[in-house]
């Protein structure tokens, strides 16, 4: 929220609010300050802020100091409003693009009970002191607007296609990307410059810098792939054709503070994802990999080699035009990082569709179930990276996974890949179809008889298989749940004992 609005709002609640106190209708206060009730209405909304010469009216009929008046301390049963107004939670709720009024929903809880100003009050007090205030508002109403547009964005695909035909770029399985370096470059007047970032050891992490100016420089680490690199001018491009002004100038995205930032990351994204990954071309060949009676690894490599992307756009582009074009609308898909010669592993980019599954919520101090396929790849890669310290082939497998406690049943497809900035760290990229009838009639595969089956669980915490050979810690979860409702049984059956 920019200080100017937050400031109308404080203004607006604290003139309301002393209004009432003196049992002033809106009348009332336009008669005595000569100021119209159109504009006190405008005022207490939080729309407009008076000047000076206004202020001091108001100030006058109220009985009140100008300098009080224009404080920005509320009462104390609006202080928890005026806590929220100054955090950043608020902005990372993505109110306006559900068409709620920001405006309106402050008045509106300034008219509430004591009863609700404790609930926000305690709403803020658990957001400072837990994740809840670091992105994730924003990172969960993202995926949920994901979700809602079954993760397809017709209007997204149609700027691409109208880019492509202004700019003359036919639609082609390896785009040259040094047509979109020229676009980038000329049209949108950008200078590319692949060595400064590499001077500052502190940034070796970062992947772009946007520094703005008459003439735009986009500082790209050299140590990025050149489908990397291509990626992230296709994502620069994508901002200057859609028009995009509220966005991070930093690659990756680790300063994404409010949705828009992140909503507009996101377009971007898919913008170069699409672009790089033509949809008519991507659905021939998911047609061909589907119809396969028997799963083939290099067969999935090959089609992703392909296209100039990498295995997490591709990945992305598939879980974009699954859902479109083959009915394949219940996934999850998620990125797993592990760093070698540690037993550290992180679950990144994270999307579900239409699934229970939600690995995000999961807490990170659990241990993830090491029989999904992704730490398999994972293994496999670090197998051998052993053999050949210089190995960076991709590896993918595929597993079928029954979850031990609901039963869902997945076809989990995964690859590992060794990272290009820092060759300690391997990552698996998993998708995972529900396998139910609209997919059995889709992937022939799934009838493979070497296709692994499993049964998975979500963490090791949480798991009650006990004689599971994977497991890595105790179910320390699992056995509290039993624990409790093993209290609740014996406390029912005593109450009934005792209940004529």
């Amino acid at each position: 929220m920019t200080k100017k609005k937050y400031i109308r709002l404080i203004f607006g609640l604290k003139l309301k609010q002393l209004r009432q106190e003196r049992n002033l209708s809106l009348t009332d206060l336009s008669a005595k300050s000569g100021l119209s009730i159109s504009y006190l209405n405008e005022i207490e909304s939080g729309k407009k802020y008076p000047k000076a010469d206004k202020i001091a009216s108001l100030a006058e009929v109220l009985g009140i100091s100008f300098d009080k008046l224009v404080s920005l301390k509320l009462v104390r049963n609006l202080a928890p409003i005026e806590e929220l107004l100054e955090s950043n939670i608020l902005e990372q709720l993505p109110l306006d693009h559900y068409g709620i009024d920001i405006n309106k929903l402050i008045f509106l809880m300034s008219n509430s009970s004591m009863q609700l100003s404790a609930l926000i009050a305690t709403f803020i007090e658990t957001a400072h002191s837990s994740e809840l205030s670091q992105n994730n508002f924003s990172r969960n109403a993202l995926r949920n607007f994901k979700e809602f547009n079954e993760n397809y964005f017709d209007e997204l695909e149609s700027s691409v296609r109208v880019f492509c035909r202004e700019n003359n770029l036919k639609a082609i399985r390896k785009l040259n990307p040094q047509n979109i370096k020229a676009i980038l470059e000329l049209k949108y007047n950008y200078n590319i410059d692949e060595s400064s970032l590499n001077e500052y050891t502190e940034l070796k992490e970062l992947r772009a810098f946007v520094l703005k100016g008459k003439k735009n420089k986009l500082l790209i680490n050299n140590s990025l792939s050149d489908i990397q690199k291509n990626f992230i001018i296709g994502k620069e491009v994508a901002y200057n054709f859609l028009n995009i002004k509220d966005r991070s100038f930093i690659y990756p995205g680790i300063r994404l503070t409010t949705f828009d930032h992140l909503l507009n990351y996101f377009k971007a994204s898919y913008f170069s994802t699409a672009l790089f990954i033509n949809s008519e071309l991507l659905i021939k060949d998911l047609e061909k990999f589907f119809s396969l009676s028997k799963w083939n690894e290099n067969a999935l490599l090959d089609i992703i080699d392909s296209y100039n992307s990498t295995t997490e756009m591709f990945f992305q582009r598939t879980c974009n035009i699954a859902p479109k074009y083959f009915g394949l609308n219940k996934f999850f898909f998620f990125r797993l990082d592990h760093e070698m010669d540690t037993e550290t592993f992180r679950l990144s980019n994270e999307l579900r569709l239409n699934t229970q599954r939600n690995f995000n919520d999961l807490q990170p101090s659990e241990h993830y179930c090491r029989r999904w396929i992704s730490f398999e790849t994972i293994s496999r890669m670090k197998a051998a990276i052993k053999k050949n310290k210089n190995h960076s082939e991709r590896i993918a497998g595929v597993l079928h996974s029954k979850f031990f406690e609901s039963g869902d049943e997945y076809l989990s497809i995964s690859v590992a890949q060794r990272s290009t900035l820092e060759n300690k760290y391997i990552s698996s990229l998993t998708i995972g179809f529900q396998i139910d009838d609209s997919l059995k009639g889709k992937i022939n595969f799934l009838n493979d008889p070497k296709v692994p089956i499993k049964i998975v669980n979500d963490t090791c915490e949480r798991c009650k298989i006990l004689d599971c050979k994977e497991r890595v810690s105790s179910p320390t979860y699992a056995l509290r749940i039993e624990r409790e409702k093993k209290l609740e049984e014996a406390l029912f059956k005593l109450k009934e004992k005792f209940t004529d």
